[in-house]
């Protein structure tokens, strides 16, 4: 029973000098071809995170999600700040009753801010900041679909049935402020959301739930306010260059009118999740031992990062050892 563990100490040892341990191998043919085993992979690791990457983008195509995706993500965080300047600008020119398109539209976007807002003096400050919940959701929306033709009448209506629920939200804020914070509390945790629910559809039946048992007295939003409050908002947005409204021939005497995200905007996304596609390979486990670090940009895996024409002989005399480089200078 002893001479066979022996036996297989044995093995286990030869195996071990034959990959090399410590990173030296007594064939130098064989480290070779361990060496293009690993770059390989490490080439299989990068294909895989482009693959991923790509199955992302066409997951959030299909379900009109975008403004989840990386792009997305930074749309709304250079934006928002830019959009909200926009909104504060507006307002301040319907409360000083100049006349102007959609101007009715001014007073439920209002209706979306905490009631400390609700003097004129505030709501005639230079500070932006507070509308910035309402222009996250208005480019939320326009984000939302945006590789898809919408008509202008559809996103409008979307936009304000949007910024209706963060006015009923802000009402229940302002109303009953304890029970408010409950609830933001239990759905700002994700283990409060079922695996099998979509969490945005998810949260509003929530919300809509308790706000319905608060019994809060709130006035539903006119149709027609809220497609002059969307086509507004759309229009806002087009200003920053992110949409165009084109309007189309579909019958001898009818015209629709839809919205596009700009030519710029979809060469922008392009070149973006090409350029970023490779920057999240599926990382593994390593084939070979780690290659050592002297900074912190080489060292680990092999290959040059998301590079896949390494330079094999490069790595193989960076992976030798000391003591075969003085060898190879004396």
């Amino acid at each position: 029973m002893i001479r066979h563990n022996l036996d297989e100490l044995d093995e286990h040892l030869a195996e071990l000098l034959r990959v090399g341990v410590g990173g030296k191998f007594k064939d130098k043919n064989d480290y070779t071809q361990r060496v293009q085993e690993e770059l390989d992979w490490e080439d299989k690791m990068l294909r895989g995170g482009i693959d991923r990457s790509q199955r992302t983008w066409k997951n959030a195509l299909a379900k009109q999600q975008e403004s989840t995706t990386l792009i997305g993500i930074l749309l709304l965080q250079k934006y928002v700040s830019i959009l909200s300047k926009q909104i504060n600008d507006w307002i301040k020119i319907a409360l000083s009753g100049e006349a102007g398109r959609h101007q009715i539209a001014s007073k439920l976007i209002c209706q979306c801010l905490e009631s400390k807002y609700f003097n004129a003096k505030k709501l005639n400050s230079d500070d932006t900041s507070k509308w910035d919940n309402c222009s996250l959701i208005i480019l939320k929306s326009c984000i939302d679909g945006i590789s898809h033709r919408q008509t202008l009448n559809r996103l409008s209506v979307k936009i304000a049935n949007s910024l209706e629920m963060e006015a009923r939200i802000t009402l229940f804020q302002n109303k009953d402020t304890k029970g408010f914070r409950q609830i933001a509390k239990r759905m700002s945790s994700s283990k409060s959301i079922p695996l099998t629910e979509n969490k945005y559809v998810y949260k509003k039946n929530v919300w809509v739930y308790y706000m319905n048992k608060a019994n809060l007295e709130f006035a539903k939003w006119d149709k027609i306010e809220r497609v002059h409050l969307g086509t507004k908002c759309i229009e806002l947005v087009s200003i920053l260059g992110l949409l165009t409204t084109n309007t189309r021939k579909v019958a001898r005497n009818k015209s629709i009118k839809y919205v596009e995200a700009t030519p710029k905007l979809v060469k922008d996304i392009q070149s973006f999740n090409m350029s970023n596609e490779a920057l999240h390979p599926e990382f593994m486990p390593m084939l070979m031992p780690p290659r050592e670090w002297s900074n912190f940009f080489d060292g680990g895996y092999y290959g040059k990062k998301y590079n896949k024409n390494n330079n094999l002989k490069e790595i193989s005399n960076a992976l030798q050892s000391p003591k075969d480089k003085n060898k190879k200078h004396t």
